[in-house]
């Protein structure tokens, strides 16, 4: 019973939460939040993905690590934080 009103609660809070920040910054905000949950999803799950399918060699799996976080951080750095930052400029213009 206790746990339902505290699921409650906390279900409440959030979609108030998303109600303001839509009616406040317009659902471009919903796309930019959508954007940043699908990048994470991504980069963690890809990592998993490919990491527990390598063979039983320690050294491959160093150099995996190392080139994927390379790599990941290079697209973010890159490509993701400038796009998330235009869209950030489009929410701040309305």
């Amino acid at each position: 019973m206790i746990i339902n009103l505290i699921y409650l609660l906390l279900f409440g809070f959030v979609f108030y939460w998303f109600y303001k920040n839509i009616k406040k910054n317009g659902p471009i905000w919903i796309v930019k939040g959508l954007f940043q949950i699908g990048i994470l999803v991504l980069f963690i799950g890809g990592f998993f993905k490919l990491f527990f399918t390598l063979p039983p060699n320690l050294y491959i799996k160093i150099i995996f690590l190392i080139t994927y976080i390379w790599c990941t951080i290079g697209i973010n750095v890159n490509f993701m934080i400038p796009f998330i930052g235009l869209i950030d400029q489009n929410i701040v213009k309305k």
